[in-house]
């Protein structure tokens, strides 16, 4: 499917497709346009609109919470079972809604945000040189879980190395 966003990506248009690609659409396409384009875009190639100011994945307010449009990914495709993703989407919230003080890994997403795309030429570019950072955060997310679930285990291994072992083995179990 194409999926249409906004050109100059920040943090919640690089979220947006990476949760996209690893959980919604692993074959999505991905096109950047000025904001007045896209409507037009959308009419003439049926693409999927996200977070452009308008439509239904983008951002919103519900009971004086400001959310953006990672959250409302994860809430049409139903993916709220996931708990590290419910954990990551409060990190992206935080950097994408100015309350990056109330999650410390938001600044780090910011911080990948503002670099990256100054390193490379075009948005798609720096959408492959940003996802190994959110693959690499939602990994260390899920590190917690594990960690919080098998502690007992994980506590009678006697060295790093077999920790990780242990770690990276749950990690495809869950």
């Amino acid at each position: 499917m194409i999926w249409v966003t906004r050109e100059y990506v920040h943090v919640d248009r690089v979220a947006c497709p990476w949760l996209i690609r690893r959980f919604v659409d692993k074959n999505a396409q991905f096109v950047f346009l000025p904001r007045e384009e896209i409507d037009e875009f959308v009419e003439k190639t049926k693409a999927i609109a996200f977070d452009y100011g308008g439509g239904e994945l983008d951002h919103y307010e519900r009971d004086g919470v400001k959310y953006c449009t990672f959250d409302a990914i994860i809430e049409k495709y139903n993916l709220q079972e996931d708990k590290t993703l419910e954990k990551f989407r409060l990190i992206v919230r935080a950097a994408d809604t100015g309350k990056m003080e109330s999650n410390l890994l938001s600044y780090a997403l910011e911080a990948i945000a503002s670099g990256a795309p100054l390193l490379v030429s075009n948005d798609h570019e720096a959408l492959e040189l940003e996802f190994p950072f959110y693959d690499s955060i939602y990994a260390y997310l899920k590190r917690e879980i594990i960690l919080e679930k098998f502690e007992k285990e994980i506590n009678e291994l006697k060295t790093r190395g077999e920790r990780r072992v242990f770690i990276k083995q749950k990690l495809k179990e869950i």
